[in-house]
């Protein structure tokens, strides 16, 4: 049985480019992971998507994946919940270029289960990084 991955990110002020990637993305980790999706924008209510992401997702997930390109208080939450109060391996993106909170990079150094890593292309990239960095929860020894 796969493993559940919960990817998070920003969507409200997202560009549709970075909105495809992260479908497309989600659609290349599904070879390894079951992957827990969000409601996005336009499903649900607002408590709908609050207990889709925090209570199934994140509560649930083996492993989190947030892409922080986009600025985001709704991925900000999940990765607080996901570190704090589930201790989920975390593991938090950005493009190279992307303007990322210092709080979030002093979150990556405090934080034994909270990692951050950058990429140059989130489709092509991510996965290999997802892939090495939660290697101990899919199981693989190298």
């Amino acid at each position: 049985m796969k493993k559940k991955l919960y990817v998070g990110c920003g969507l409200t002020l997202a560009p549709e480019k970075f909105k495809q990637d992260v479908e497309l993305l989600k659609d290349t980790l599904r070879t390894d992971w079951h992957v827990l999706d969000f409601l996005g924008l336009a499903k649900g209510t607002a408590q709908d998507v609050y207990e889709r992401a925090i209570i199934e997702n994140v509560g649930n997930c083996d492993a989190f994946l947030a892409i922080a390109d986009e600025p985001s208080i709704g991925l900000g939450y999940e990765m607080g919940v996901a570190v704090e109060l589930h201790q989920k391996p975390v593991l938090a993106v950005a493009d190279h270029s992307a303007k990322v909170t210092r709080m979030l990079l002093g979150a990556a150094e405090v934080h034994p289960n909270l990692s951050f890593a950058t990429y140059h292309n989130l489709v092509q990239d991510v996965p290999s990084l997802a892939k090495r960095h939660f290697m101990s929860v899919l199981g693989h020894s190298s």
